[in-house]
């Protein structure tokens, strides 16, 4: 019996249930990971693929697929095999344990891109059987910008605009003011050819509308993940700065406060001289 007749026997097995000569027992694909561009020697990337195998088995090979497509492959009489875009970005030397079969399994990625998002497939298999197990997994690149503002545009309105630069995949934005939501035009998105993305959002209301201090945040979140961000500022209305939510004294208290210091200098001097 040729090897590709084993191995469709194999397949035939898996499909029928009634192989088990190797098995996988745990994947270990993280739903997230962080990409931290300011590192120079970030963390790896591991995924693992824990399985049951009979040391007696033939033709053992394991390999990893990204959205179908062959990124990796180990057989162990062989160096580790990275395919296409992974080629620099595995580190072949990586050792998840010394176990004759289980030596190269994982997978260690060395400063995945944004684009390496998707779902990974763990496949073991043996000219007898085979094994399947996947699991998606999201690259988050984190934002190089996230502000909030607001602005008065003159003709009794407030402007606010919220916007986040260089940030994988897209997030949503939402503004709240008072913590209730805000509305605001459709979010804005332009993708750039680094695959990363700078979006905003903005909205106007009247001051009228607008309680004295009134808080305003922008909420930024990765759906499907626990990636989360805020940003607040504070609008105090007609006799304050209106930008960011800085404000100043009223005129009124600054020229009280420089007349009691005039006056204060000048006893002093007086006091000086009779002494």
């Amino acid at each position: 019996m040729d090897r590709r007749t084993s191995m469709k026997i194999g397949l035939l097995c898996v499909l029928l249930g009634a192989c088990s000569a190797v098995k996988i027992i745990n994947l270990k694909v993280p739903p997230t990971y962080l990409l931290d561009q300011t590192s120079k020697t970030p963390d790896p990337l591991i995924l693992d693929c824990e399985y049951e195998v009979d040391e007696n088995e033939k033709g053992f090979v394991l390999k990893w697929l990204l959205d179908g497509q062959p990124v990796y492959q180990w057989i162990p009489s062989k160096n580790p095999f990275p395919f296409q875009s992974f080629k620099n970005r595995v580190d072949t030397s990586y050792v998840v344990s010394q176990e004759h079969l289980h030596k190269h399994r994982a997978m260690a990625i060395i400063k995945p891109l944004a684009n390496f998002t998707g779902e990974y497939s763990c496949i073991v298999q043996t000219y007898a059987s085979i094994d399947r197990r996947a699991a998606k997994l999201k690259i988050i690149v984190r934002e190089s910008k996230f502000d909030l503002s607001y602005y008065s545009n003159g003709n009794g309105e407030v402007t606010v605009d919220c916007h986040a630069r260089d940030i994988s995949p897209l997030p949503k934005l939402q503004i709240r003011i008072n913590h209730e939501q805000f509305a605001t035009e459709n979010l804005k998105s332009v993708q750039g050819e680094n695959g990363l993305y700078n979006v905003s959002i903005s909205g106007t209301l009247r001051k009228d509308q607008l309680e004295s201090p009134a808080q305003i945040e922008c909420l930024l979140a990765i759906p499907e993940t626990n990636y989360n961000k805020r940003r607040s500022t504070t609008y105090y209305g007609f006799n304050a700065t209106e930008s960011n939510g800085a404000s100043s004294l009223p005129v009124p208290m600054r020229t009280t406060t420089s007349l009691l210091a005039t006056v204060v200098t000048i006893l002093l001097i007086f006091t000086t001289t009779l002494l």
